[in-house]
């Protein structure tokens, strides 16, 4: 026998809460309770301040108090702009009457010109805030880590100058084009992706998936993200458009002889063949399809950060090809959609903000980007993997996981 009633289909894990919900509410998945306490919140106009600030952020949804959940319904995505005029804000004139009474300002025809009051864009309201606050957030940690990365990477560089320095017992000449080498690319890969993870987990949407379903992301989106900071560094750098660089400051030229004559005579024989026969066709569309368009196109930090988001989060938009099963679970790609939407969405916020013009189009570039980083990502990977299989370069366990997916 039926059950009496209408049943609600669970879907996944309310964003706000944690509790079974009921699909999407206000932009977001969400469960019944959430939903109609946004609602209410909205049409009340409810006090935003927090009653015991900094308690609330280790509860559960339901037991912050009324600001911080509302806080956090904001956060995850929900819009005000969501809730349906007929259906929701239903009861809602009580609270808006002294606004309709309000006596509203008429020009006679009579008046002059310089009666006609100006118009002044008005400030960001609390739901424009929050976005503002969310996407400078993300950039100063992405920014962050960068910092910390080069830090670790002018370490090594500076031991692995001492042992040459030790080896040799003179000086190590300079140059101003140094050839990537085995060693330059085991530590970059190595720290570049221990910086992935770390950078990954910052991200609360990241957080809020099943442990597969981020391993599954991490390992689709690693090569990515070595060919998206090389490109940004190498665009961000005074070098010519033949050159690929990596972020220890060490090169891959498109051929070794476009090198100046005394960076090319330290470049031993093996190596320059290497390059020429292994590595061209990587380099040339890491240069091509990454390096130079991010540099015509000069990235801010809030754009690159929302790109890597948007191709972190896009890496678990997919289906096997044999079952049509998608390779994350359907929550976790709910989760994936709504917080990249959410990150877009403090973009454009910022865009507006800062005056950018023809942002719409701009966007539009910056998401042009992604197909090159693809295919450049392709490459890479493909050279990455004939330096393993001839023991090239040491690839340490990270790369082997994340890379060349590893069992362990």
């Amino acid at each position: 026998m039926a059950a009496s009633g209408h049943h609600k289909e669970v879907i996944g894990a309310c964003l706000i809460c944690g509790e079974d919900s009921t699909g999407k509410h206000y932009g977001i998945i969400a469960c019944l309770g959430c939903k109609t306490f946004f609602r209410r919140a909205v049409i009340q106009r409810q006090d935003t301040k927090c009653k015991k600030p900094g308690t609330c952020e280790n509860e559960p949804g339901r037991k912050m108090c009324r600001a911080c959940r509302y806080r956090k319904c904001l956060e995850m995505g929900m819009t005000k702009e969501a809730l349906q005029p007929r259906r929701d804000l239903i009861g809602c004139r009580r609270y808006s009457n002294h606004i309709s009474a309000a006596p509203s300002a008429t020009i006679s025809p009579s008046s002059s010109k310089s009666n006609v009051p100006s118009f002044h864009p008005s400030p960001p309201n609390e739901e424009q805030n929050l976005l503002l606050n969310k996407i400078a957030t993300l950039t100063k940690i992405d920014k962050d880590i960068r910092e910390r990365k080069f830090e670790l990477i002018r370490s090594k560089n500076e031991t692995k100058k001492l042992s040459q320095l030790m080896k040799a017992g003179q000086s190590v000449p300079e140059h101003k084009y140094s050839i990537m080498l085995g060693w330059d690319i085991a530590n970059v890969t190595q720290i570049e992706l221990l910086m992935l993870l770390e950078w990954a987990q910052s991200l609360r949407g990241f957080r809020m998936l099943p442990l597969s379903d981020r391993l599954t992301l991490l390992k689709r989106y690693a090569v990515h993200h070595l060919v998206l900071e090389s490109g940004y560094f190498t665009a961000n750098s005074n070098v010519d458009d033949d050159i690929w660089l990596i972020t220890n400051g060490t090169c891959m030229p498109r051929k070794i002889n476009l090198l100046p004559e005394k960076d090319q005579s330290a470049i031993d024989e093996n190596r320059k063949w290497r390059q020429d026969k292994l590595y061209k066709e990587m380099t040339s569309r890491c240069i091509d399809e990454v390096a130079i368009p991010l540099r015509r196109l000069n990235l801010s930090p809030e754009e690159l950060v929302t790109l890597k988001i948007i191709m972190l989060f896009n890496c678990g938009n997919h289906f096997n090809d044999e079952d049509n099963v998608s390779i994350i679970s359907d929550n976790g790609r709910r989760i994936s959609i709504d917080f990249k939407n959410h990150v877009i969405a403090a973009l454009f916020q910022h865009y507006k903000v800062t005056s950018q013009q023809d942002y719409e189009e701009r966007f539009g570039n910056v998401i042009l980007l992604i197909s090159g980083i693809v295919s450049a990502s392709s490459a890479m990977l493909e050279s990455y993997q004939v330096m393993r299989l001839f023991q090239i370069v040491p690839f340490d366990n990270i790369a082997e996981q994340l890379l060349f997916h590893g069992n362990d």
